[in-house]
């Protein structure tokens, strides 16, 4: 039988305005507004959000947008 591994991780690079926190509605785009702006936590981008944390699922994915972010800025990132 032969098996193919499929990476969903690289297909879903493209998405620019997935949903990372359901219960305060904070997408990508705020999320990456947030980390523009020196957000450098999940708490930090609810702040910039002006929400707080509900159920806090989303810690994890925030903080893993905002590192992608800032590898994806390292520019931006150097000027502060």
């Amino acid at each position: 039988m032969n098996c193919k591994v499929i990476d969903i991780h690289s297909q879903l690079a493209h998405i620019n305005f997935m949903i990372h926190c359901i219960c305060n509605n904070i997408n990508t785009a705020k999320v990456d507004a947030a980390a523009a702006n020196g957000a450098e936590t999940a708490a930090c981008v609810q702040r910039a959000c002006g929400t707080k944390f509900n159920c806090g699922q989303c810690r994890v994915d925030i903080d893993a947008r905002l590192r992608a972010w800032r590898i994806a800025n390292p520019a931006l990132e150097a000027a502060e």
